[in-house]
């Protein structure tokens, strides 16, 4: 498709009234990725992928708020121990510097289902209660 003038200012409009890219692309016979390229060519106002302008409302409270590490987590001591002396129940959280090859894990009792144990898995996912 060549983009006429007047397509340009249909797009401009349509764009600017927060039409969707794919509904856009219909009424000038292109494809949604036509449109989109166009518009950032155009340096038209970004949308927020995946919503309509104007549609979604920013939260007055944010919506994560970073907990508190529960004590009930720590209150088993650490238990540096080998790859090869891990019992199954044993957490396998590697200890040390990140970039570093683990030599030692945790060794805490596992959590549940996890092979980390409860603090481990909070720090890991922020989603265990313990």
């Amino acid at each position: 498709m060549q983009w006429t003038e007047s397509k340009v200012e249909q797009l401009k409009e349509l764009w600017e009234q927060g039409s969707v890219a794919i509904k856009i692309a219909k009424e000038l016979g292109t494809s949604r990725c036509s449109v989109l390229g166009k518009a950032n060519r155009l340096k038209l106002t970004p949308r927020r992928r995946g919503c309509l302008s104007g549609t979604r409302q920013p939260s007055a409270t944010p919506r994560y708020k970073p907990k508190e590490i529960p004590p009930s987590a720590i209150a088993e001591p650490e238990n540096p121990t080998t790859l090869e002396d891990l019992a199954n129940n044993q957490c396998r959280f590697p200890l040390g510097e990140r970039n570093d090859p683990p030599k030692f894990f945790c060794g805490r009792n596992r959590h549940k289902h996890y092979s980390y144990c409860a603090y481990h898995v909070y720090i890991a996912t922020k989603k265990v209660e313990c």
